[in-house]
């Protein structure tokens, strides 16, 4: 049969010519490929690439945000800009700026190919938006090279950039006025745990206590015991504690969710709701509860939480690992010694009027001058003034005389 064949190829010059063409074409095609699996195995090889999408909206903005903060991405003739909202996820701009929220606009290389030198780096981009069923914008990264630890860098240093501009601030969340939920009402500014000035030693017991119990979360699970911890402070108006609870929060990088009792929106449904569904890494912050034993004796009829509502809740909460809440009030002998009994509360601690201690460091900080604060703390009385009486009346003062004449005190 072989011969067969031969014989016809080699009296068939048609048919031979035919396959003869069709081989070469066949290698014409294939050599055609050559070049661009050549790039492709140079790109492979030679070339670390990153995509991203928007369909990552974590990651995509993250990117977004890092390249508005770097130079060497803001000499682009042609930008995209999107919007970064600094306060809450409202449905609409106008509920934002109602509560204090203030949208930044963020400049990056828009649409199309850009190269750019970033930390003695040469790198370039591909962005390009898709129009599909949904619209999904693509962003491409690469670098020549084989080490991708530069790329991974530049990762982490965009992750970096966010955790910082998230972490630096404090986020406020309230009981929503339409719904059973916490809404985030803003993102307030960080505040240091050393601008409270307590009594010596105050500041460091609660904030071992509150290290102490996040770091025994096995204990309590080993133990059976719900990993939750109360916390009572009580004192005068402006002893600092609604500042303590957010200079906590802030040192321990936690939410604060602010509920009053007071208020006829909150319920005994939804207080409930609230305190099973309190964000992660937060504390809670009921204050002034003596306002609401106080309305309820004289049965007022704004207040919608019953006693019995806000002790189940406050048990129920014990169902939400990691809970923390403080209480504050200004009379604690107005509150039913039940509703702050062990194991809803099982730290308290009075923050008073100023001794000499308070007084001195109060006003170090405002003046950096040693002699003026211990003049100043010897001669004013102790358990007289407030810190936010002490701090309203230096902040007005614009130099050490100032201050010391603010308390009648001759400079």
């Amino acid at each position: 049969m072989l011969e067969s064949l031969q014989a016809a190829f080699a009296g068939n010059a048609f048919f031979s010519g035919g396959l003869l063409l069709g081989a070469l074409g066949m290698l014409a095609m294939w050599l055609r490929d050559i070049p661009g699996k050549v790039a492709s195995w140079g790109r492979q090889f030679f070339v670390v690439t990153l995509n991203f999408d928007s369909r990552d909206e974590l990651m995509f903005t993250t990117l977004v945000e890092y390249m508005h903060a770097q130079d060497a991405l803001r000499g682009s003739h042609n930008f995209t800009v999107r919007a970064v909202r600094q306060g809450p996820a409202y449905q609409n701009l106008a509920d934002e700026l109602q509560q204090g929220g203030r949208p930044e606009a963020y400049l990056s290389p828009g649409e199309g190919f850009h190269i750019f030198r970033l930390n003695g780096r040469w790198m370039w981009m591909q962005r390009e938006v898709q129009v599909a069923a949904n619209i999904i914008e693509k962003i491409t990264l690469s670098m020549p090279g084989r080490d991708r630890k530069p790329m991974e860098a530049f990762v982490q240093d965009a992750l970096e950039h966010r955790m910082a501009r998230e972490l630096n601030r404090v986020a406020i969340y309230i009981p929503s006025p339409y719904t059973n939920e916490w809404q985030r009402a803003r993102l307030g500014n960080n505040r240091r745990l050393d601008s409270i000035v307590l009594k010596t030693g105050q500041t460091e017991a609660i904030v071992a206590d509150m290290q102490k119990f996040f770091a025994s979360r096995l204990r309590y699970e080993n133990l059976g015991i719900p990993w939750r911890r109360g916390y009572l402070l009580h004192g005068p108006p402006g002893t600092g504690k609604t500042s303590l609870v957010t200079a906590l929060a802030s040192e321990m990088a936690l939410n604060v969710c602010s509920l009053s009792l007071a208020s006829p929106s909150v319920t005994d449904e939804k207080i409930g709701n609230l305190l099973s569904t309190v964000p992660p890494r937060s504390v809670i912050l009921i204050e002034d509860i003596d306002a609401f034993f106080r309305a309820r004796d004289k049965v007022d009829a704004q207040v919608k939480v019953s006693y019995s509502g806000f002790i189940n809740a406050l048990d129920g909460v014990a169902a939400h690992e990691g809970s923390v809440i403080f209480l504050t009030t200004n009379h604690p002998e107005l509150i039913d010694e039940a509703a702050i009994r062990s194991a809803r509360v099982d730290f308290r601690q009075e923050l008073g009027l100023c001794d000499r201690h308070q007084l001195y460091w109060m006003f170090r900080k405002f003046f950096d001058d040693e002699a003026a604060a211990t003049r100043f703390a010897d001669a004013l009385p102790e358990n007289h003034y407030s810190p936010a009486t002490l701090q309203e009346r230096l902040l007005k003062a614009h130099d050490v005389g100032e201050a010391l004449a603010a308390f009648g005190l001759t400079p």
